[in-house]
C-alpha cells in the first residue's frame, strides 16, 4: 500500500515537472509568435494552446482568391479580345453607313432568303440548318446546339417565330446595324459559325480544305468556282487548308467591318450588285 502511495506520488511529480516544462516551451514559443504574428498562446490552469491567427488566414486566403481571379479576369481578356475585332470600342455605334458595307448585308439576306420571295422567314433558317446537319458530320450534341443557337438567333434578333414573320433586305439591314452596334450583340453574331464548320469538316480534322469549302458553297446554293476563289482568298498562308479560328474570324469580319480589301468579303460568296 505504502509502495502504491509512492509510486503516485512519483508518476504526479513527473507530470508536473513536464507541465512546467512545457509551459516555459509555450512561453518561449509565445514570444517569438507575437514577433512573428502567426500565432496566439492561451494557458488555463490545466493546458496552454497554440491558435493561428485568422487574420493571417483571410490574408492568405485573399491573396489566393487575387490569384485565382487574376487568372480568370486574364482567361475572360482573351476570350473578349479573340471574339472582338481590334477597333470595337473605337468605331462601335458608327458601323454600318457605307453603301460596301449595306452590299454585304443584301447580300447574306439574299443568301438566306431561299425560295427567293424577297422575305426570309424562320422557316428559311430552319431549313438552311438541316441542310448542314443532313451532311451527317455534326455530333448529336452539335447538333441540337445548333439548332437551339438558330432559335435563340431569331429570336433575339427578329422576334418571335411565327409564319407571319417575315424580314425584308430593309428590317434585315436595320437590324444588322443594330447588332453591329451593339457591344453585346456584336460578341454573338457569329455564334453559329463553329457549327458550319464542324458540319463541312467531314474528316474532322479541325481543318477544312477547299473540297469541304465546296461543300459549304453548295449548301448555301453557291457555285464551286466561286468557292474555290474565295477559299484561295481566306487561305492567307496557301497551305491548301482553314482552320476553325480562320473560318469563324472571317465569317465575323464579313458582318463588322466596312473595309473593302477585307478578304472576308468573299467569305458569303460574290456580292450581289448595287
Amino acid at each position: 500500500m505504502a509502495f502504491s502511495i509512492l509510486r503516485k506520488g512519483l508518476n504526479l511529480g513527473k507530470s508536473l515537472q513536464k507541465f512546467v516544462v512545457l509551459k516555459k516551451a509555450a512561453e518561449n514559443i509565445k514570444v517569438e509568435s507575437v514577433k512573428s504574428g502567426v500565432t496566439t498562446l492561451t494557458c488555463t490552469g490545466c493546458y496552454c494552446s497554440l491558435t493561428p491567427k485568422l487574420a493571417n488566414f483571410e490574408v492568405a486566403n485573399r491573396g489566393f482568391s487575387s490569384k485565382r481571379d487574376a487568372k480568370h479576369h486574364h482567361e475572360r481578356k482573351y476570350q473578349s479580345s479573340s471574339e472582338s475585332d481590334s477597333d470595337l470600342e473605337e468605331w462601335l455605334g458608327k458601323r454600318g453607313n457605307s453603301d460596301f458595307w449595306r452590299r454585304k448585308i443584301r447580300t447574306l439576306h439574299s443568301i438566306l432568303d431561299l425560295n427567293k420571295d424577297g422575305v426570309v422567314s424562320f422557316d428559311d433558317f430552319k431549313i438552311l440548318a438541316d441542310r448542314f446537319v443532313d451532311l451527317g458530320h455534326l455530333s448529336e450534341k452539335h447538333t441540337k446546339e445548333f439548332y437551339q443557337v438558330i432559335q435563340d438567333l431569331w429570336e433575339k434578333q427578329f422576334g418571335e417565330i411565327s409564319p407571319y414573320n417575315f424580314v425584308t433586305v430593309e428590317n434585315f439591314l436595320d437590324n444588322m446595324h443594330h447588332v453591329i452596334n451593339d457591344k453585346r450583340l456584336v460578341r454573338r453574331a457569329h455564334s453559329f459559325l463553329p457549327y458550319l464548320f464542324k458540319a463541312v469538316d467531314k474528316d474532322k480534322s479541325g481543318e477544312i480544305t477547299v473540297e469541304e469549302f465546296k461543300l459549304f458553297f453548295d449548301v448555301l446554293g453557291l457555285k464551286d468556282e466561286d468557292a474555290v476563289l474565295a477559299f484561295r482568298a481566306i487561305d492567307s498562308n496557301g497551305n491548301g487548308k482553314i482552320t476553325s479560328k480562320e473560318f469563324v474570324k472571317h465569317g465575323r469580319d464579313f458582318f463588322v467591318t466596312e473595309d473593302e480589301d477585307r478578304i472576308s468579303k468573299y467569305f458569303w460568296g460574290p456580292l450581289v450588285e448595287h
